[in-house]
């Protein structure tokens, strides 16, 4: 009896392995590692490459598409970038990262309009996003928005005095503002912390030679 009920427990063993190894999306996980070891070896496009083994429904996923939207921006692919991280977008209405994700890809094609409406809605999901106010502050900047771009870069500068991206966007708005002194006084703020900065070097040259 206990024979039979090891060669039945045998037989099922082999079974499930062999129903396993017929199904391609077990596999799924090792190319998504694959995909994230290309990428830290610099090979980007290997990286995207690899999630095109994914099984159709894997591949279709929203990480899958988040990844995917990520790869295509960092290959200067921005067309197809836009096009995945808004499936992204629609698949998870409420997430933030596509959202996010998506500004990079329009940020680099110079789309200010369409980077300000994705801005704001990042805001909407999440309205203490520090990326969505930095990314919202630069388009309305790009835009000659100033008014409501310094109150923007105000607020970021408030919540993080260290941030030198916020500091030097505040002093690049209050120079565009013709607020000359304030700049100046944000410039040199920035200095004394990051001597080395260069947008913070060219403001105070632009203001001097004003």
């Amino acid at each position: 009896m206990k024979v039979a009920c090891l060669a039945v427990s045998l037989s099922l063993a082999v079974s499930t392995v062999a129903h396993a190894t017929k199904q391609p999306a077990s596999a799924d996980p090792s190319y998504f590692q694959e995909s994230y070891d290309q990428e830290a070896m610099g090979h980007n496009q290997e990286a995207l490459a690899a999630l095109d083994k994914l099984s159709a429904e894997r591949n279709g996923s929203y990480v899958a598409l988040l990844r995917r939207g990520w790869l295509q921006y960092r290959l200067g692919k921005n067309g197809p970038a836009v096009e995945a991280y808004n499936k992204a977008i629609a698949m998870v209405p409420k997430a933030v990262e596509p959202r996010l994700g998506i500004l990079l890809p329009l940020m680099a094609d110079k789309q200010w309009a369409t980077v300000e409406k994705h801005a704001r809605d990042v805001l909407k999901v999440d309205p203490e996003s520090y990326l969505g106010t930095l990314r919202l502050a630069f388009a309305l900047y790009s835009e000659n928005k100033l008014v409501e771009a310094q109150s923007l870069y105000q607020k970021l500068v408030d919540a993080y005095p260290s941030d030198t991206e916020a500091r030097s966007g505040l002093g690049w708005t209050l120079f565009k503002l013709h607020k000359t002194k304030e700049a100046v006084a944000v410039f040199k703020a920035l200095l004394d912390f990051s001597p080395k900065n260069v947008l913070a070097q060219q403001g105070l040259a632009a203001a001097a030679a004003k």
